[in-house]
């Protein structure tokens, strides 16, 4: 949870045992893992929680999704048999005649600009 590696924890534990002593130490110590464990257990119930709060919206939604593949797969079979558009051979249009269709199509011009 903390990532503290091996040679962290013994670090902490010597300054600890600097700053506090022998006498107090053992007491901090199970004092921490206490309050470790039961933030451990608060955190579990948020968790179990949280999950049973979504798990049925998710559950409706997955179900969605699968009715929606099965259809799919139903009048297409597999995502392989899926027809694709027909290509044109029509010259591809501008942006601006995609979005307006009233614009006239750009005319063709040479490298300075001028119309050919």
């Amino acid at each position: 949870m903390f990532n503290l590696s091996g040679s962290e924890i013994l670090f902490l534990l010597l300054a600890g045992l600097v700053v506090l002593g022998p006498e107090r130490l053992p007491g901090v110590i199970r004092q921490v893992g206490r309050l470790y464990g039961e933030f451990r257990r608060m955190a579990s119930g948020f968790e179990q929680e949280f999950r049973g709060t979504f798990e049925e919206p998710l559950n409706e939604l997955r179900k969605s999704a699968q009715e929606v593949t099965s259809t799919f797969t139903d009048d297409f079979g597999t995502v392989d048999n899926v027809p694709s558009p027909p290509m044109s051979d029509a010259k591809t249009q501008s942006p601006e005649e995609l979005i307006d269709p009233t614009v006239p199509p750009a005319a063709d011009t040479d490298e300075s600009g001028a119309p050919q």
